[in-house]
């Protein structure tokens, strides 16, 4: 009996034996599953590579508008005969719009200064303009050594400056605060010395 139960313990170990090294090499060549466990390693990475290069698309069309849209509003100014008003200027500030649509116009500062040389070869400013219920993009800028040498005593240069505050999407490359970008041209009067705004401060 004790021999029986022998043979029958032995017969059973030499069977799981062979069970195991069966299973164990089953489960080396099994490749069910591998593709779900490298898609969970890879979709967050492919997620936030996506995000931020929707992010970064974003950002560089933002400030390619903004670049834009600072030539266009300088160059409306720069081709009128001499004299505007403030309803002219909102004008060319209403016509820079669309240009940078589908953004949010509301993030959008739009700025004119005009300067000027008087007799004594001194900067002054003439007058500025702001576009209504727009972004401020801060303090009057001073004329620079560069603009003053571009002028002579009675004639004037315009100055255009645009900011934009954009909002990263995602936050995830960038980062989550918003990002301001701002461009300015300075041009030269087309068909006057200088531009004069009968109504501006």
């Amino acid at each position: 009996m004790f021999k029986s139960l022998k043979i029958t313990i032995s017969q059973l170990a030499r069977g799981a034996g062979r069970l195991t090294g069966m299973q164990a090499r089953r489960f080396k060549n099994d490749k069910d599953g591998v593709a779900a466990v490298e898609l969970a390693f890879i979709f967050p990475v492919m997620m936030i590579l996506y995000f931020g290069l929707v992010d970064v698309s974003n950002l560089l069309s933002a400030n390619r508008r903004v670049t834009l849209t600072t030539s266009t509003i300088a160059d409306l100014v720069t081709q009128s005969s001499g004299t505007l008003t403030e309803s002219d200027l909102q004008g060319f500030f209403n016509a820079a719009a669309p240009i940078m649509d589908p953004l949010d116009t509301t993030a959008m500062g739009l700025e004119l200064f005009s300067y000027e040389l008087d007799a004594s070869n001194n900067s002054q400013l003439l007058w500025e303009k702001r576009n209504a219920g727009g972004a401020s993009c801060g303090a009057t800028p001073a004329a620079t050594t560069e603009m003053v040498t571009l002028m002579q005593a009675g004639t004037g240069l315009v100055l255009a400056r645009t900011c934009y505050t954009w909002t990263p999407m995602s936050g995830y490359v960038i980062g989550a605060a918003p990002v301001t970008v701002s461009d300015e041209m300075v041009l030269r009067p087309r068909q006057s010395s200088s531009i004069v705004c009968s109504d501006c401060p």
